[in-house]
């Protein structure tokens, strides 16, 4: 295609392990004609990236409508290092250039969603049967043995899921220097704010749920909590005797402040945290943290996703961090009602 992709066409692909990736020939090149409508039956376009195409210019003169692609026009040169070339016949934006075009497609709070998983150390995707076919095939005859650096994460029995883990692809600090580079750009300023609200490094959507209802700031929704994500505690010699470890991370941790003692709450995902091996290591792992005197708070999704349940959660942590919430105006509580219905939402149709 002449024209590189961006926006939700991007966000699918880097979505994508390369190990599925590595299953589709490159698609047939251009971007009008017989080529272009040759596309829509590509299977790489049909399996994995789907349509509209999202893609940019410079060019008002080539943002004619088609069914096939939804084209963004940047005026002026592009940033540097806003590209890069992939196996498959295209070129493609950057992942922090991805969240930039997305910012006219998507919320505010669904951009935020966006950036987490990119700075995260995990990706949602799920493969079409033939895809999942395929992909079972090249891993039984060993094609893909180190699977890219990409890890599929399987539930309490044995079966695969659409969460995978791997490196995340942009660090916090480098999306929000690409943020400050662009100021005065359309949609830069969603970027800067969404790159400005996140806590840190989560391993699964629903890190990053508990994390933005209970780290937003109190007019944007949340809770007002200074949260931090996959913290590191070091363990003294009594709690290493306990969990046979030197340290442990806390998906979301609250550092101790004057009287206010440190909290680490967990998620726990069906995917983990289920079995009787993960039992023994929780319970072991609560034991070495209450022993230094950090409480620990257990958090699962249907608690997040129950009203009723999620206030009770936010009562234990008020007890635990012996504080008091202040209670929330009209106003911030139904703008806490909308974050919650953009936040819980099914985390495969992100951006789509």
């Amino acid at each position: 295609m002449d024209m590189p992709l961006c926006g939700p066409t991007a966000f699918r692909y880097y979505r994508v392990p390369p190990q599925v990736l590595a299953l589709y020939p490159a698609i047939v090149s251009g971007s009008s004609g017989v080529a272009s409508r040759r596309i829509r039956k590509e299977k790489i376009i049909e399996d994995l990236l789907g349509l509209p195409l999202h893609r940019i210019t410079n060019t008002r003169s080539q943002q004619a409508k088609t069914v096939l692609f939804k084209t963004h026009v940047l005026a002026g040169e592009l940033p540097f290092g806003t590209l890069q070339e992939t196996d498959h016949g295209f070129d493609v934006a950057t992942p922090a250039f991805t969240l930039f075009t997305m910012a006219s497609c998507v919320s505010r709070v669904h951009l935020l969603m966006a950036a987490y998983e990119f700075c995260g150390s995990f990706a949602v995707f799920q493969p079409t049967r033939e895809a999942e076919s395929r992909l079972q095939q090249t891993q039984q005859q060993g094609v893909f043995p180190l699977g890219f650096g990409w890890q599929r994460v399987r539930d309490t029995q044995n079966n695969n899921t659409g969460l995978w883990k791997r490196d995340p692809l942009l660090t916090i600090e480098e999306l929000q220097r690409f943020a400050n580079q662009l100021d005065g750009r359309h949609g830069s300023k969603k970027l800067r704010w969404a790159a400005e609200h996140i806590t840190g490094v989560c391993a699964s959507p629903f890190e990053v749920q508990a994390s933005i209802l209970l780290g937003l700031p109190r007019r944007f929704g949340g809770q007002g909590l200074s949260v931090q994500n996959n913290y590191r505690i070091p363990l003294n010699d009594r709690a290493r005797a306990l969990y046979q470890h030197s340290c442990c991370y806390a998906d979301i941790y609250l550092e101790a402040s004057g009287e206010h003692p440190a909290i680490d709450i967990e998620c726990h995902g069906k995917s983990v945290h289920a079995s009787e091996e993960a039992g023994i290591s929780d319970a072991e792992r609560l034991a070495a943290l209450e022993s230094m005197d950090i409480p620990v708070v257990p958090l699962t999704f249907k608690q997040l996703a129950s009203e009723c349940s999620f206030k009770a959660v936010k009562h234990l942590i008020e007890q635990k961090r012996h504080i008091k919430f202040q209670p929330k105006t009209e106003r911030q509580q139904r703008v806490e009602q909308d974050l919650r219905r953009e936040v819980l939402i099914d985390w495969k149709t992100l951006g789509i």
